[in-house]
């Protein structure tokens, strides 16, 4: 997420995800060093390619601007006044998750199942 975890159930979330894979641990070492370590180039040369194709996908969802919008208030203290008077504070101060601070302030939101949490 974009400037981190938007809640607790968020942190909590990555800090219990699956670890991801090693992109080593399908090598087969022959014990021949300059096969092993073409072998090992190989493979972490996939498991960099693999990781750009998933950052590149969590860029284009962080940044879609489909996705958010921005209310900008005339100072910070501004701004705090109005999360706690909405009572949104406790959700975050600068990045909110839209859902929750829907709950929070009443607003019944259509179900969309985007395959991510």
């Amino acid at each position: 997420m974009l400037g981190g975890p938007a809640s607790n159930a968020d942190l909590l979330a990555q800090l219990n995800a699956e670890p991801l894979p090693d992109p080593l641990q399908d090598v087969e070492y022959t014990g021949d060093l300059a096969v092993d370590a073409g072998a090992e180039l190989d493979a972490l040369a996939i498991g960099f390619r693999e990781r750009t194709k998933r950052e590149d996908e969590r860029f284009r969802l962080a940044t879609d601007s489909e996705f958010w919008f921005a209310l900008c208030f005339k100072s910070r203290e501004d701004k705090d006044a109005f999360l706690k008077a909405a009572g949104l504070m406790h959700i975050g101060d600068k990045y909110l998750d839209g859902r929750a601070a829907a709950a929070v302030l009443g607003v019944d939101m259509p179900t969309t199942d985007t395959g991510e949490e």
